[in-house]
């Protein structure tokens, strides 16, 4: 089961280029869950139900959510085709697998910190090959693809991914090496809700440890890398573009309107594609914070079961507070929770004691 998630790690270094996907793109999965799925059911015939019952337990929240997330589903089935409530039961059924999977995770107790420290440097290579060679990404805007220019996507081809995986790593690898670079990578993202979510975690730790003159120091580092890395051209790299701005303010403004028609159970989790007017590929199953796409998804229940899940993961372990505040608040501004490589490193981390 260590080959296994060493092997699941490995494949999830892959990125986007590990992406399987069909009927236009409506339906798509990793090489690594592939791995990950059987990973977890090993774990399930090596410990039957033990690991749900201690879930139960403890985290008895991420239950109610989940049936939350199922209710909103079954509850809107006939309104909509059976291809949709397919689609739809599959983001349900996979946000529900990495659920179990940090479950079975936690309860095996294995040591994660050589898988993540795999991933973790082969990120940074696979980063900075792309920033120095391939540093344009508008030939995929075909495909659905934002077209980055100059701007640390690596094989995510998305910033705020990216950027999310690059302060995860930075809060969680405790080599001073690995941090600089990390810190490097998360300034060439040019992702400013990056820049807030992880100055913000990070004050917050300095304010926990009662070490004062290192936030001023860490901010002070902070904005002058961010001042003299380079930004050759581009509206990207831009710290002062208003583009997206606007455009997340019209998402905020179309989630907000369609959820006054439905505010208690949602539409469902996920059919946010069959009611979205946005033609895009890969934004288009979701809206421009998590907890909005949460909130159309499954309405003010699932919305409020979802802030009691972020709390009842709390005080998992040391890094745990401050790993939440960080995707909390990015999850404010983009769509990054409930990625698939956003849970999948969270969850690794929560389950390391």
């Amino acid at each position: 089961m260590t080959i296994l998630f060493y092997l699941t790690s490995f494949l999830f270094s892959l990125g986007q280029l590990g992406r399987i996907s069909f009927a236009n793109q409506q339906i798509n999965f990793y090489l690594y869950e592939i791995v990950l799925t059987i990973n977890l059911l090993f774990l399930f015939f090596k410990y039957r139900f033990q690991p749900i019952k201690e879930a139960w337990k403890k985290h008895r929240p991420i239950f109610i959510f989940l049936g939350i997330l199922l209710v909103s589903l079954l509850i809107n089935l006939t309104k909509y085709a059976q291809f949709q409530n397919f689609v739809g039961f599959l983001y349900f059924f996979r946000l529900a697998l990495y659920f179990f999977y940090f479950f079975y995770l936690k309860y095996h107790s294995p040591n994660v910190k050589k898988g993540t420290f795999l991933i973790a440097t082969l990120t940074i290579v696979s980063t900075l090959i792309q920033y120095f060679l391939y540093p344009d990404l508008r030939n995929l805007l075909y495909q659905g693809w934002d077209p980055h220019l100059y701007r640390t996507f690596g094989v995510f081809f998305d910033t705020s991914i990216s950027s999310a995986i690059f302060g995860i790593f930075f809060m969680t690898i405790n080599l001073p090496i690995i941090k600089i670079f990390y810190l490097l990578l998360v300034a060439l993202s040019f992702s400013r809700s990056a820049y807030i979510s992880l100055s913000t975690s990070l004050v917050f730790f300095f304010i926990q440890q009662k070490q004062f003159k290192k936030i001023l120091l860490f901010l002070f580092l902070f904005v002058t890398l961010i001042f003299i890395i380079p930004k050759p051209s581009g509206e990207g790299v831009n710290l002062k573009r208003f583009y997206s701005i606007s455009s997340r303010a019209i998402d905020y403004r179309q989630g907000i309107s369609l959820w006054k028609n439905k505010p208690i159970f949602g539409y469902g989790y996920n059919r946010i594609r069959y009611i979205k007017n946005n033609n895009s590929i890969h934004s288009g199953a979701g809206f421009s914070s998590s907890f909005l796409t949460i909130l159309v998804s499954s309405g003010l229940i699932g919305l409020f079961s979802f802030i009691w899940v972020l709390w009842n993961l709390r005080d998992l372990n040391k890094v745990a507070p401050y790993l939440l505040i960080f995707l909390s608040i990015m999850s404010l501004f983009d769509n990054v929770f409930f990625h698939p490589f956003i849970l999948f490193l969270l969850f690794i981390n929560l389950s390391d004691k």
